[in-house]
């Protein structure tokens, strides 16, 4: 499954999935990782989430975006949520353009059982993304 959480710069987007994250560590039967491109928010995260700055990792495409995705999940099969602060800047694409990034996101889900949540920083979304709220 997939799950979107959007809306405009300084709309309160990163706070949400922060407080979903968090959430989450409560009530999820597996592991969760929070993965960012804003490292100072690691403060804001309970300790028994995993916490990934993508920056760390040098992720400039699609095919680096989805294949650090897969590369966290191959390393531990207990994760079952997977939320993503930033993904269109991870991913180096503007939101439009990212319909077969959110198909193979949909077939990594289904294939592993992770659920994703992800923030958009737009205010409307493209057609394609409707699915997802």
């Amino acid at each position: 499954m997939i799950s979107l959480i959007y809306g405009g710069k300084g709309s309160g987007k990163t706070k949400r999935i922060i407080e979903a994250v968090n959430e989450a560590c409560k009530t999820n039967n597996g592991y969760a990782v929070y993965i960012t491109t804003r490292p100072k928010h690691s403060i804001q995260i309970n300790s028994s989430i995993r916490f990934v700055d993508s920056n760390e990792y040098g992720l400039k495409n699609k095919d680096q975006a989805i294949g650090f995705l897969k590369g966290i999940l191959a390393s531990n099969s207990d994760i079952t949520a997977m939320y993503i602060d930033g993904f269109s800047y991870m991913s180096g694409m503007e939101i439009e353009d990212m319909e077969d990034i959110f198909k193979e996101l949909e077939l990594v889900s289904k294939q592993h059982q992770v659920d994703f949540t992800l923030t958009i920083s737009r205010d409307v979304l493209p057609e394609f993304l409707k699915k997802y709220i």
